[in-house]
């Protein structure tokens, strides 16, 4: 739950560009670790020391706030004096003071002074789920935890970006969206992906959907938390549905002294030796607007009631000041604030939408009450504009990101098997391109259904991979156009097709081939490969390509051969012979 306003550059793009996006989150930052464990869990599991590095094997990996440390970790885990560390693959995260969760999400940890900044990258709507999980724990009501998806989901797309100066999207805490990874269930994610892709609007911008714990019967105007804020349908009404429940009162007392260090560690100078607070002024709800301090040096000084709540709850306690509608008294000492409701009140409140739940309200009708003259809009695949993700090793680009990111490790290991097997590495990342339709494949590529890839540059494009799994050929698939990106990183112009191809072929299944005669010229051999006329000829032309390098392999040895990518072949090769 939000307990401060955060501005942030939105910009006025159509659904289709805002939603499907890739969040960064700071994990851990309340906290800021000293210390973190991350062990792999099962499958694929790598890390390196910055995006272009080799791989580890390490199963288990010990990061401390400082290298000197980290060398006398624990047995059985690597030690590194580097300052950035990429994690991609399957792992359990344990870190020194904070919550331990098992995840699959690329993982960025870098050692700062104050601490580990540990940052996760994870679709939206896994993001969603997470904040669903630590926002609305208390939720019995399948509406209205839909109706929070939809809220978290709108707040992501509005603010994001929000820690961009800091290097990332968004934090953990109420600074941003509480997320908890380690409490996510089938019902957040259920939440999640009945409402996928809906996000409210006003007008032509996502809104700014703030929401609470308790109203405490009647909600809060935008303006009476933040100043600057004046939107139309965070407005003030009475809240009939959150009181039913039963009301949430509650009281604290405090000391001056406390109070005042409270105020003082906050930045906050009140007067010297102020003896009470009363409230001066009330907002349009009325909850407390401005604080009055008196008795001290000078003897009147005001304070926003936010400002006041925020300072105390930080330094005392998030339960201390749980709203700002309360009345104040002033007792033998003490600072009695007796209130009800938590939280700012702005918005959705949840525990008015969990009435409306279990009274039949759906989750659209709770959103309309709390967000009136808002408009729900849900994005569908043929409305979506290409996403971009990427890990350490490659770019994704695609109309469903948060599906197609499934691709990262099993790229990054066959990546990573191609390059040993063939002795050199790319100097750039790749980018996938992953189609959502094979008809949007063969209309963007001009490629025909019965080719699965095809490259072009630095850039594979891929029939959609459900479609490439259920043939069993996604792997075997990414193999073969990842050995063409090595081995035209090192071609020199004029290396014909027939032995480029021939050469991934071989190297992607360098099992023996039928040595039958082909029969067929070099040149001929090329134009086939270039404009095959049908599934056949293309590949029956594979076919001869590889027995022709599985060949030449064979009688000067695969490093020889692959030499002639940068060298030229030689000229008993390049002959344009007939081929075997």
């Amino acid at each position: 739950m939000k307990s401060a306003r955060i501005f942030a550059i939105c910009f006025l793009l159509a659904p289709s560009a805002l939603w499907a996006q890739e969040v960064q989150v700071r994990l851990f930052a309340a906290i800021s670790p000293k210390s973190v464990t991350i062990t792999s869990t099962q499958g694929d599991f790598h890390w390196r020391e910055c995006p272009t590095c080799a791989d580890h094997a390490d199963r288990k990996l010990i990061i401390d706030l400082t290298p000197e440390k980290s060398a006398d970790g624990a047995r059985g885990a690597a030690k590194s004096p580097a300052t950035i560390f990429f994690i991609t693959g399957n792992y359990q995260i344990v870190p020194v003071g904070g919550p331990a969760f098992t995840a699959s999400f690329p993982l960025r940890v870098e050692r700062k002074d104050a601490g580990l900044v540990v940052l996760v990258s994870m679709p939206m709507e896994q993001y969603v789920s997470a904040v669903l999980a630590a926002e609305s724990g208390a939720s019995k009501n399948d509406e209205s935890l839909k109706a929070m998806a939809v809220a978290i989901r709108t707040y992501a797309t509005r603010f994001h970006g929000q820690h961009v100066q800091d290097g990332f999207d968004f934090c953990d805490t109420t600074h941003c969206q509480t997320m908890k990874l380690s409490g996510v269930d089938a019902r957040n994610r259920a939440a999640a992906l009945a409402t996928k892709g809906e996000i409210l609007f006003y007008h032509d911008a996502p809104a700014e959907t703030f929401y609470n714990a308790n109203c405490g019967g009647i909600t809060a105007a935008a303006n009476e938390a933040w100043a600057k804020a004046g939107e139309p349908y965070l407005i003030v009404h009475s809240d009939t549905f959150c009181p039913i429940p039963g009301e949430v009162k509650w009281e604290t007392a405090l000391s001056p002294a406390e109070i005042d260090r409270s105020l003082r560690v906050a930045g906050i100078s009140p007067p010297e030796n102020w003896q009470t607070i009363q409230i001066e002024s009330r907002t349009a709800s009325g909850r407390a607007g401005k604080l009055q301090f008196l008795g001290g040096t000078p003897p009147r000084f005001l304070l926003a009631a936010s400002s006041f709540r925020f300072a105390v709850d930080r330094e005392l306690g998030w339960n201390k000041v749980r709203s700002d509608l309360y009345e104040i008294r002033n007792s033998a000492g003490k600072i009695l604030i007796s209130g009800k409701g938590s939280g700012h009140g702005v918005g959705l409140c949840q525990a008015g939408a969990e009435e409306m739940a279990r009274e039949g309200k759906t989750y659209r009708e709770i959103l309309e009450f709390y967000y009136p003259g808002t408009n729900l809009r849900t994005v569908t695949s043929a409305d979506q504009k290409w996403q971009s993700r990427s890990d350490e090793h490659f770019e994704l680009l695609s109309q469903n990101p948060e599906t197609d990111a499934q691709i990262f490790p099993i790229a990054d290991r066959i990546l990573a098997e191609d390059e040993k097997s063939i002795g050199w590495q790319l100097t750039f990342r790749p980018r996938l391109q992953v189609f959502s339709t094979l008809d949007s494949y063969r209309n963007e590529t001009g490629e025909p259904g019965w080719v699965a890839a095809s490259t072009r540059v630095h850039t594979i494009r891929l029939q959609p991979i459900a479609l490439l799994k259920n043939k069993s050929i996604l792997e075997s698939t990414l193999r073969h156009e990842l050995f063409h990106l090595l081995i035209e990183s090192k071609s020199r112009a004029g290396i014909p097709l027939w032995f480029r191809e021939g050469l991934a072929l071989y190297l992607a299944s360098p099992e023996n081939t039928d040595s039958a005669n082909s029969g067929m010229s070099d040149q001929q051999l090329e134009a086939q490969l270039t404009h095959p006329a049908s599934r056949e000829e293309m590949e029956r032309s594979y076919a001869v390509a590889k027995r022709k390098v599985q060949a030449l392999i064979q009688q000067h040895g695969k490093q020889k051969v692959l030499s002639w990518l940068s060298v030229g072949l030689p000229v008993d090769v390049n002959s344009g012979r007939r081929g075997n």
